[in-house]
């Protein structure tokens, strides 16, 4: 395994050799060719088919992060205070989803209040689409 200051002198080198923009283009790349793989996983037949597209995700993931590591390096800052910031408001979400409207509609247990949006189930649409009054 490569330890970390050879990663970094080779992702640099890679900088200095195409360039800052060509890296973040190539960044932009790698994203757009995860995206394609995670949808396509989603879609993969059991057996083979998901398979190959799991091993695709897996090699798209690592570009991807070969490059966040290149963007870290051309932007000379580190992600790690905001990763965490993001994580802790994550934690509160989901420490308060289970008393959430959205959770109880969910799961059926939601009650609209006098709030809440509420449909006139006689109104009949009229031509283009709005209802009558």
């Amino acid at each position: 395994m490569m330890d970390e200051r050879e990663r970094r002198d080779i992702m640099l080198r890679a900088i200095h050799r195409y360039g800052e923009a060509a890296q973040i283009d190539m960044a932009v790349e790698e994203m757009a060719e995860l995206t394609k793989a995670l949808c396509k996983v989603k879609r993969a037949t059991p057996g083979a088919t998901t398979t190959a597209a799991i091993a695709n995700v897996i090699e798209e993931i690592a570009d991807v992060q070969i490059m966040l590591d290149q963007l870290r390096l051309i932007f000379a800052r580190s992600t790690d205070e905001v990763e965490e910031e993001k994580l802790r408001r994550l934690l509160g979400r989901l420490n308060s989803y289970a008393e959430s409207n959205l959770h109880k509609w969910l799961n059926g247990q939601y009650e609209p209040g006098i709030w809440s949006r509420t449909v006139d189930a006689g109104a009949q649409p009229r031509e283009g689409g709005a209802p009558d009054e």
